[in-house]
């Protein structure tokens, strides 16, 4: 038998308290050691803003509680319509971009950008 029951139940209680440290802007979504971050914005701007905000905020609760960010599994999509181009919207975290990507896996699901 590997790992143990009491290794997740700990994790998650460690990491209660994440999605207080993020601004109302931005909704964390977690499920087992997996956290998206949806965030409405009315332009692309305020949504590159409320993006990086909330990366920072996540970034120092990280620090703060001595976990490691894996980049290499950090990434965002942003949802666009028939109405919404994809611009060109940087997202860092500690000098490195956060790669954007068109589609994801979210609980089993495949998800694109379109939402088709």
């Amino acid at each position: 038998m590997s790992g143990s029951v009491l290794g997740p139940l700990l994790f998650l209680l460690y990491i209660n308290d994440l999605p207080t440290t993020v601004e109302p802007t931005a909704i964390p979504i977690m499920f087992a050691d997996d956290t998206s971050i949806f965030i409405k914005s009315p332009n692309n701007t305020q949504l590159e803003k409320d993006l990086n905000r909330a990366f920072w905020q996540i970034n120092n609760w990280i620090q703060d509680n001595l976990i490691k960010l894996n980049l290499n599994k950090t990434y965002f999509i942003q949802f666009i319509n028939k109405s919404t181009d994809n611009l060109d919207i940087q997202i860092k975290i500690e000098n490195k971009l956060i790669a954007p990507v068109q589609e994801t896996k979210f609980l089993g699901l495949i998800i694109d950008n379109k939402l088709s």
